[in-house]
């Protein structure tokens, strides 16, 4: 069950509201050290010697899609993926598209930052397609709030959350979240990332309802 439903609630202003989080959080995953790339995902191995080695390389390659987890590129498609929000549940198709790397001073020009706190980072924007595929529709859902990004140094790098658009150019395109998401239903996602300069976003990781993690590798 997903331990983040429930936590978005819609703001309706017309007005574009953001919050910028440039502090990462301490998170109990940043134990996990290495976590720099995509690859290092499902590294654990059954050492069973009667396994064939061969019939485990064939299995991970169904992974992400038969609701065990898995590790993907760019542009490949996890699902159907359980989801669920508030009281109803279905079934999604999780795409990381591309990720664009901006110019802070697109950012500096918006002066809604305080300069202090985004001297040294470097813009970078994150698409995900997400896939209505079956089960009930979902209400102001927001399926993005089970990805999450990590360093190269494993570390969880927030977004910037964003309501409305801030027209920088090069980053995320005005877009509206969709009051009901159902079935045949696809909602383009794009989030911003203020990166610290010589740091990039080497993986990001979406979680289903089941618990099960689905990992694309950035680079």
């Amino acid at each position: 069950m997903s331990h983040r439903k429930n936590l978005w609630l819609r703001a309706a202003a017309p007005a574009a509201v953001l919050a910028l989080t440039l502090t990462a959080c301490g998170s109990e995953d940043s134990d996990s050290s290495g976590a720099g790339s995509g690859s290092d995902q499902g590294q654990e191995q059954d050492t069973d010697q009667d396994e064939d080695p061969a019939e485990d390389d064939s299995a991970g390659d169904d992974d992400a899609t038969e609701g065990s987890g898995g590790s993907l590129a760019l542009g490949e498609t996890a699902g159907p993926l359980p989801y669920e929000y508030s009281e109803a549940a279905a079934e999604l198709e999780v795409t990381v598209q591309k990720l664009d790397i901006g110019d802070i001073a697109d950012v500096e020009a918006l002066d809604i930052f305080d300069p202090e706190d985004i001297e040294g980072t470097t813009p970078m924007y994150l698409y995900t397609d997400y896939a209505h595929v079956g089960g009930e529709d979902l209400e102001y859902a927001r399926p993005s709030l089970e990805q999450s990004a990590r360093l190269a140094t494993g570390q969880f790098m927030p977004s910037v959350i964003m309501i409305g658009s801030m027209d920088i150019p090069g980053g995320c395109p005005a877009a509206e979240d969709p009051r009901t998401f159902a079935e045949g239903d696809v909602w383009n996602d794009c989030k911003m990332y203020l990166v610290p300069d010589g740091s990039e976003l080497t993986e990001v990781t979406w979680t289903a309802a089941d618990d099960a993690e689905y990992t694309w590798a950035l680079n």
